[in-house]
């Protein structure tokens, strides 16, 4: 399994280390060729940071202990998750519409147990 972010390698052995993320290989993509190729869009300053869905979602991490942090890439970039099989092939695609928006553990295990 592996993770692609357009976070420059420094910051991806903090994520790494940070997040417990020994078992899922990390690559960075500071040009974002792969968010173009998946069309991983961008957000808007209003909806990146007014929106109460975002606050709403912020509030949850906190009262589940996560801190914030100050951000050090790009806040507007969207992100997304695709599941690709053994051959490369584009299997399943989830393409978030705000930051707070990610698809349920289950609906990726479900993505990834059909490329099997």
């Amino acid at each position: 399994m592996a993770c692609v972010t357009f976070a420059q390698p420094p910051m991806l052995r903090a994520f790494e280390s940070g997040l417990g993320l020994d078992r899922i290989e990390l690559y960075g993509d500071p040009e974002r060729r792969s968010y173009d190729a998946f069309q991983f869009g961008r957000g808007s300053l209003a909806r990146v940071w007014l929106d109460p869905r975002v606050w709403r979602r912020y509030g949850q991490l906190l009262r589940r202990g996560r801190r914030p942090v100050r951000a050090e890439q790009d806040t507007l970039q969207l992100g997304g998750d695709a599941v690709l099989d053994a051959d490369a092939r584009l299997r399943w695609v989830f393409r978030s519409r705000g930051p707070e928006e990610r698809p349920s553990v289950d609906d990726l295990v479900a993505a990834l147990a059909r490329t099997r």
